[in-house]
């Protein structure tokens, strides 16, 4: 039976990093990483499913999401690293799994191996891409506003030569995949396209200046949900 706690593991710089554990008894551990404006719990199916495979994983909240109440700023790798290194004190092998900005985090990481699911690598970010992350920069705590595109820019380009896998979804888009594959070239990791859970454009006429203002409805309607308040609210 998989077992689940809640712990804190360490940031290089000293700062806590809520997380996830799952599995027990194991030699080898998974460390999954979201991406940005996620958090933790949303890794938690794809660990239990590790879990069951053998290892132990622990899904952890980096800075400004999740309950990690430390602002997401410029150092977001010292929440990974801080983690690797603690579970490479008790692990034979550690690997990361990561999604999105997660996924370059791990590939960044000291990690013994690397899977990256949809890693931006690029240091540049197209303008509709920076107005969808800006509408979902209501869910993170920053530090300032677009330290995000900061980060791509620090951590771009990752230099891990070997021991990665990189999955892409075929309908991302054109620069987004050339950027990756770009990157890739010359390195020993493998590069996977995924063809499910793609996304099309609905058969709906939607005018652009009414789906600009509506977008910001959408994402709050979504975003509530991890307000503050609630947390606080519900007490018996």
């Amino acid at each position: 039976m998989i077992q689940i706690s809640k712990i804190f593991l360490k940031s290089l710089d000293g700062k806590e990093v809520p997380s996830f554990k799952l599995g027990s008894n194991s030699n080898e551990a998974f460390l999954l990483i979201h991406g940005y404006s996620s958090s933790k719990g949303e890794f938690v199916e794809l660990a239990y499913d590790l879990a069951e495979k053998g290892y132990d994983c622990f899904c952890i909240d980096l800075r400004g999401h999740g309950e990690n109440e430390n602002p997401l700023d410029e150092h977001v790798l010292n929440d990974v690293e801080g983690a690797v290194k603690e579970l490479k004190e008790s692990y034979k092998k550690v690997y990361a799994i990561g999604h999105s900005l997660g996924g370059l985090l791990a590939l960044k990481s000291s990690a013994d191996f690397a899977f990256a699911i949809s890693p931006p690598l690029m240091k540049r970010v197209a303008d509709v891409a920076k107005f969808m992350l800006l509408l979902n920069s209501c869910k993170v705590r920053e530090a300032e506003r677009g330290v995000l595109f900061k980060i791509l820019e620090k951590l771009n380009p990752p230099e891990r030569k070997k021991d990665a896998v990189i999955f892409y979804g075929k309908n991302e888009s054109e620069p987004f995949i050339n950027a990756l594959k770009e990157w890739a070239k010359g390195r020993e990791v493998e590069v996977v396209e995924v063809g499910s859970m793609q996304a099309e454009l609905p058969e709906i006429d939607v005018d652009c200046e009414m789906l600009k203002r509506y977008l910001p409805r959408f994402v709050s309607h979504t975003a509530v949900v991890k307000a503050k308040e609630i947390k606080e609210k519900i007490k018996f």
